[in-house]
């Protein structure tokens, strides 16, 4: 019967032995860093106050803007959609005016008008950790259908410190005659 020979520990086998080690060690790094740093999304559909207002026709009471923005959450969405009443509406309308501006205006769509959401997200930076909830629909004006985004929700910092689960606060939107002064839990986005 034949016994196997170990194999002799030489130098070439050792520095070859080390570089796969260390290359193993560097791409399971570069996976763990795409893992920490990449934005994380997670669904809003069964969420109040997404829940009432998805998929049914939802009329402006004020007009809107239709905005082609340079940062986009999702590319199939490529619109998105401001009021005055917005509270970054004014961090927006400078960005047009940097130069090159960020976005370019598309339309603006009266009141009167409907949007359809068929959609709710809450997108999570992965570098900052904010997390961005966005609606997501369609809206069909003098036979042109918009694709839109609305992002929809302020996170209290305060709440949120103190460790308060309903931290979520929703500004008066274009369909909405008055402010929910209610505050709502919201999950964050996951990873997968």
């Amino acid at each position: 019967m034949m016994q196997k020979q170990k194999k002799e520990w030489t130098g070439p086998r050792v520095v070859k032995v080390f570089f796969l080690v260390v290359l193993v060690g560097i791409v399971l790094f570069c996976f763990l860093l795409f893992l920490t740093i990449k934005t994380k999304s997670t669904s809003l559909v069964k969420k109040e106050p997404y829940s009432q207002v998805l998929n049914k026709p939802l009329t402006f009471l004020r007009d809107v803007y239709l905005i082609d923005y340079e940062y986009r959450m999702k590319d199939d969405y490529p619109l998105l959609m401001l009021d005055p009443h917005h509270p970054s509406f004014r961090s927006y309308v400078d960005a047009f005016k940097a130069d090159p501006p960020q976005g370019i205006y598309v339309a603006k769509i009266p009141a009167g008008q409907h949007v359809v959401f068929s959609n709710a997200v809450m997108y999570t930076n992965g570098v900052s950790g904010s997390s961005t909830p966005c609606l997501f629909g369609e809206i069909n004006f003098q036979g042109t259908v918009y694709k839109v985004s609305y992002h929809w929700g302020d996170q209290s910092i305060s709440r949120n410190f103190d460790h308060i689960p309903e931290s979520w606060s929703f500004p008066m939107a274009p369909w909405q005659s008055k402010l929910d002064m209610k505050y709502y839990k919201l999950p964050t986005a996951q990873w997968w």
